[in-house]
């Protein structure tokens, strides 16, 4: 890695050094084309711009137990504000960067799911909610804000905005076997109606 990346990287997820474990820079990539039955699907709404759902402040062993109860339902919604996301209207998740430098698996292997999870085809296309746009989220520690210099860095890396809770809890849906529609809105929360409506639609949430 050159020198100037990886100081870059290291302001960024705030550490002093940078091992292969706290990077986990993982290209999940995007599942397209496969039917969804988005009534059973579970919301995790890290906004509070649903109304009638359960409001998550953050990720925490709340999230994870949640995703890891018994159901032959695995499809989740996570809404989560995506702080460099300038549009009214939400977009559609369709890659993330790990820059959080923390890994939600690391401990003892959780028996639902194996050691090492796939990532690859977690994340749904945005076929779900038609018209909004796709971008790549950059995951990081919660309370870390990005000045004009790292947020340009970000933007080089290829993520369009950043959140703190989507990553975390994609990671931890993928080793339960779930598959994921994540949706970043703008860090205002001023999210669009119609948008939430489509939301809304989805799903006859279990909170």
């Amino acid at each position: 890695m050159f020198p100037a990346t990886e100081k870059a990287l290291i302001r960024i997820i705030g550490a002093e050094i940078l091992t292969d474990s706290m990077l986990g820079s993982t290209f999940a990539g995007i599942s397209s084309g496969v039917h969804m039955d988005w009534s059973s699907a579970k919301v995790f709404d890290f906004t509070g711009a649903v109304s009638g759902e359960k409001h998550y402040s953050r990720y925490s062993d709340d999230v994870a137990e949640a995703i890891r109860l018994p159901t032959d339902h695995k499809l989740a919604i996570i809404l989560d504000s995506g702080f460099g996301w300038h549009s009214k209207t939400p977009a559609v998740v369709r890659d993330h960067i790990n820059l959080s430098g923390v890994n939600p698996l690391i401990g003892p292997n959780h028996p639902i799911g194996e050691r090492f999870p796939v990532l690859q085809g977690v994340y749904i296309s945005a076929g779900a909610l038609d018209g909004l746009d796709e971008v790549v989220v950059a995951g990081l520690k919660h309370s870390r804000l990005l000045d004009a210099e790292d947020a340009d860095f970000m933007h080089i890396l290829g993520a369009d905005c950043y959140c703190y809770n989507i990553v975390p809890t994609m990671i931890v849906a993928a080793h339960a076997g779930w598959k994921v529609l994540a949706l970043v809105g703008p860090d205002n929360k001023s999210w669009q109606q119609d948008s939430l409506e489509k939301i809304r639609r989805l799903s006859t949430c279990h909170s």
